[in-house]
């Protein structure tokens, strides 16, 4: 009787802990959603709401290569340029987090059928203060439910990138990639690309040339340097899956 009071306190004890937020109250680890006075999971539903209007334009085919993630996506201007011949969609949207994007999953990710998803996000998560486990969780949600909606498209995971503007939490960002990296080693349907690199200059540290004046998204050149890195990996996932 006493050892089942003992587990039933520490059941109890633990519970209270892991449903705690943070000391700043950004975050809940017990949902993994990022929490914060202004935050909210639909503060882009406006956003998604355009996406649908165009939908309803003209409906993307399915089978295809789907953008999905934060603002550095969203920003691409040139992406179906730079990726054609490949049909493209990006759905980039907000400043957003991982947990918004599996909430918004249904409305801008399933519905497409792609054959291969490209998603960056999780950058977003730990600036505002969610740990990198925690952003790695969230990341896992995502690739679960993918392959649960989509079992037959692959997921290629950019790395979460370095930039002077959130240099400070760049060991948070490699903790964070290490993660991922070392999660698609065995899972078929994903592919993990480190473009970090690409993205630092002669001195270890972010390159200024390949950022816009936030230092923090990236401009044409820095868009550049992701596509070298990116299409071929993205062309080679994309043919293996499409009947040529």
């Amino acid at each position: 009787m006493k050892k089942y009071l003992v587990f039933t306190l520490l059941t109890m004890l633990l519970a209270a802990i892991f449903s705690c937020k943070n000391e700043s109250g950004k975050y809940s680890q017990a949902s993994m959603i990022p929490r914060g006075d202004s935050t909210k999971i639909d503060r882009f539903e406006e956003e998604i709401k355009k996406f649908e209007e165009a939908d309803q334009a003209q409906m993307p085919p399915k089978g295809g290569v789907l953008f999905v993630g934060s603002s550095s996506f969203r920003l691409w201007g040139t992406l179906a340029q730079d990726f054609a011949p490949l049909p493209v969609i990006n759905r980039g949207f907000g400043g957003s987090t991982t947990p918004e994007v599996v909430h918004y999953a249904k409305r801008i990710v399933y519905k497409y059928q792609p054959n291969v998803i490209v998603y960056y996000c999780g950058e977003n998560d730990m600036a505002s203060e969610t740990p990198p486990q925690v952003a790695f969780q969230n990341f896992k949600k995502f690739i679960g439910e993918t392959e649960k909606n989509l079992p037959n498209a692959t997921v290629v995971a950019l790395s979460a990138k370095p930039s002077a503007s959130r240099w400070a939490l760049w060991k948070n960002f490699q903790q964070f990639n290490s993660m991922v990296e070392v999660f698609a080693q065995n899972r078929p349907n994903l592919r993990y690309v480190d473009t970090g690199k690409e993205l630092l200059g002669a001195n270890g540290e972010p390159d200024p040339s390949l950022f816009v004046e936030d230092k923090l998204h990236l401009n044409a050149s820095g868009y550049a340097k992701w596509t070298a890195v990116l299409k071929p990996i993205v062309t080679e996932v994309y043919n293996s899956k499409t009947p040529q």
